[in-house]
């Protein structure tokens, strides 16, 4: 500093810094796995259990990522991705209504705007940045609503009904040469509305006219025609409509949704095509007809057809009646490892996670049997009267693999508790006879499908038609051999496949997993530095009741996330207790532990009075300077936070100032992160250092448009060993504390 000498005012340049912002998110997980429902291969954000129940079904009986959320989000997570994961034979159940040019189709779908981020408040708004722009890439690519695959809308019925939310008159007397009307009143009408006008004549006929206003004329009462009414006589009113339908989405019978008064014109403001149904889409579809049947237009062709369709015409409106949805499947049945690293682009896409578990990879062969069987009513042993019997007959249905309703043969249906049984034949046909007229309950059964208790009445009658049951095939996931597993557990560290700034936590390959077995999975696994391996698997209870094994990753997140939100990234998920677990499924003591921990293997132990914990934090990186996953975090969040703050000087004057502006921010930055205990070091300097200046930036670095920056850091380690020195001091007890 210049030495002054002379009183006065003087002007002294100060390096500018630009502002950093918050510290970059380390919180925020992405989960890969099976789902029940929901978009296929995108990922949505969600923010609690029962939001992701909402758009990914209930928990699967074959699958582990409905429990990974509930303990990372009952361990303290906040945010997390889904993505659900299957392969590309899974279809969207849906019904067309008819064969012909133009029809109209229901199908299972996801609508995106029903959970439109831009609808969070301010503060929300803003953590969620990320996610708005992954929601609003999604609605601009591939539009408001994507296919929802799965046997789950194979229960969807909609009915169409005719309705009517316009009804009035034309007054006597024509307008303007025939081409103009005068309505007592024009509420509910607008130029995209079909109207029904009809009028009787002297000898009792009625004469119908369907058509759209030209004009709405809403200042004189007018409506406005194409051309005009030469069958109605101008002496008489005329009775005004308009064409309108009711739709009604029933799921396994439940009244889900209803909408009233739906235009059939997609460009009227009440449009049949745009409801907003949370499970169902209804819009028409073009077809043309091929070898093979009728088919929809490919998509532009389809939109011009669309434009230019006279709404007015019956042909052009939904049949009435009620539909049911078939051919959802839900792609399970093949899974491959293919099919996780398919998914791991939009993983890749995500610059706000931070955290990835994958559960359901390591799922094994999931069989499910059948309960106890429902004791019909006995007889009344008090009235002597012969008993009255009667016969139940019908058919079985289930859907293949393609998704195709077929009959079922060789389904075993048994009267329960009656002692009375039978197998369907070739063409899914039964009967039982000699039953109680009483209800009776039917359980049948059939490999690959699930166990169906179906409650009847017999008739003394016989029927042809008898009853209609379908059987719902069980989709149960493929189990990956271990090659698989390896192979996509390795690319869930690899920057290049997942994008920078990630970490995974793995798991072991299956909940029977003994100490050796976890020592060959971590060697061949190899040198990982993005990898947490933590083991064993957990013990947790059932919705209904009972226990089940699972894996421990997303548990760890929650822990991960926790630690952050509560302490800071540099506070590791170790040392926390994990929610929603009641149990381990191998018991691991310090003696064992010694064998686990320096090749990078996590134990997560049970320890009496104080839960279930992760006992460390390393990953599987085979230099020592970052063996612990929280290092790793804590340089990913410094570089993605200076990445995004320095991210101005691009196109910046190459100047003595712009230079010294970045390292001033950088810094400001650092110095901050080493006040809240992210660095280490007893001093700043120690802590970190941040050069920007003509050495690491020599002139013709400079005139090739080049700016270096170079910066190191001291991130602060974890103690995983506490020492404490006992001995006997001029009659006191000195307890010395040292960390190694």
């Amino acid at each position: 500093m210049t030495t002054l000498a002379t009183p006065g005012l003087y002007r002294q340049p100060v390096e500018p810094v630009r502002a950093v912002g918050r510290l970059a998110r380390g919180d925020i997980a992405v989960f890969l796995g099976y789902c029940r429902r929901g978009p296929l291969g995108r990922p949505v954000r969600v923010h609690a259990l029962r939001q992701a129940e909402e758009i990914f079904g209930a928990a699967l009986d074959h699958g582990y990522l409905w429990h990974a959320l509930k303990g990372f989000f009952e361990t303290g997570g906040r945010a997390a991705y889904v993505i659900r994961v299957a392969t590309t034979a899974a279809r969207a159940a849906e019904v067309t209504q008819r064969a012909s040019a133009l029809s109209w189709r229901a199908r299972a779908s996801f609508p995106w705007l029903s959970i439109d981020p831009r609808k969070l408040n301010r503060a929300e708004r803003a953590e969620a940045a990320a996610w708005i722009q992954v929601h609003e890439r999604q609605v601009r690519e591939e539009g408001p609503r994507s296919a929802d695959p799965g046997v789950w809308g194979n229960d969807v019925t909609v009915t169409v009904t005719r309705a009517a939310r316009a009804r009035t008159e034309a007054r006597p007397g024509v307008y303007e040469d025939g081409y103009a009307l005068s309505l007592a009143s024009l509420a509910g009408i607008e130029l995209a509305s079909v109207l029904e006008l009809s009028q009787t004549g002297g000898d009792g006929t009625t004469a119908v006219v369907h058509l759209q206003p030209r004009e709405v004329d809403p200042v004189r009462g007018l409506i406005r025609i194409e051309r005009p009414l030469s069958a109605f006589h101008p002496g008489r009113s005329i009775r005004v409509t308009s064409v309108e339908f009711d739709l009604e989405i029933r799921r396994a019978g439940l009244l889900e949704q209803s909408f009233i008064a739906r235009a059939p014109d997609p460009a009227h403001s009440e449009a049949l095509s745009a409801v907003s149904a949370r499970s169902v889409e209804f819009a028409p579809v073009p077809q043309r007809e091929t070898g093979a049947g009728w088919g929809p237009l490919p998509e532009d062709l389809a939109r011009s057809v669309l434009a230019a369709q006279d709404w007015a015409d019956p042909a052009a409106w939904p049949d009435e009646g009620s539909f049911t949805l078939s051919g959802g499947t839900d792609g399970l049945s093949k899974v491959r490892g293919a099919d996780f690293r398919a998914v791991l682009a939009e993983v890749r896409r995500l610059p706000d996670a931070a955290l990835i578990a994958a559960p359901d990879l390591v799922l094994p062969d999931s069989f499910l049997t059948a309960g106890d069987p429902v004791a019909a009513p006995g007889p009344d042993c008090a009235s002597l009267d012969p008993l009255e019997t009667g016969q139940v007959t019908g058919t079985v249905f289930g859907t293949n693999e393609a998704g195709e309703t077929v009959a079922l043969g060789g389904v075993t249906i048994e009267a329960a508790g009656l002692g009375q049984q039978v197998v369907t034949d070739a063409a899914g046909r039964f009967a039982l006879t000699g039953l109680p007229l009483s209800f009776v309950t039917l359980r049948l059964s059939r490999d690959g499908f699930e166990p169906l208790e179906y409650r009847v009445q017999p008739s003394p009658f016989a029927s042809s038609a008898g009853q209609e049951i379908t059987m719902t095939r069980i989709t149960v996931p493929r189990a990956l051999g271990t090659d698989e597993i390896a192979t996509v557990q390795a690319a869930l560290g690899n920057p290049v496949e997942v994008g920078p700034y990630k970490v995974a936590i793995v798991d072991p390959v299956t909940a029977a997993a003994r100490l050796d077995d976890l020592l060959t999975w971590r060697s061949r696994l190899g040198d990982q530095p993005r990898l947490g391996f933590c083991a064993p698997w957990l013990r947790v209870g059932l919705p209904g009741g009972g226990v089940t094994e699972v894996p421990p990753s997303g548990h760890v997140c929650g822990a991960f996330a926790a630690a952050e939100r509560d302490r800071g990234i540099q506070r590791s998920g170790a040392n926390l207790a994990l929610r929603h677990c009641e149990g381990v499924t191998l018991a691991i003591d310090d003696a064992a532990q010694a064998g686990l921990n320096p090749v990078g293997i996590n134990a997560i132990r049970a320890f009496p009075g104080r839960g279930i914990r992760l006992n460390g934090t390393r990953s599987l990186g085979a230099d020592p300077e970052a063996r612990f996953l929280s290092v790793r975090r804590i340089l990913d969040t410094i570089e993605k936070s200076l990445e995004r703050a320095l991210h101005w000087m691009v196109f910046e004057p190459n100047t003595l100032m712009t230079r010294a502006a970045v390292a001033s921010t950088a810094r400001v930055f650092l110095d901050q992160l080493w006040r809240d205990g992210v660095l280490a070091g007893d001093a700043p300097e120690a802590a970190f250092s941040v050069k920007c200046d003509e050495e690491n930036n020599p002139a013709d670095s400079r005139e090739a448009g080049q700016l270096v920056v170079d910066i190191g850091v001291a991130p602060a380690e974890p103690y995983e060993f506490i020492l404490f020195r006992l001995g006997a001091a001029h009659d006191a007890v000195k307890v010395t504390e040292t960390g190694q």
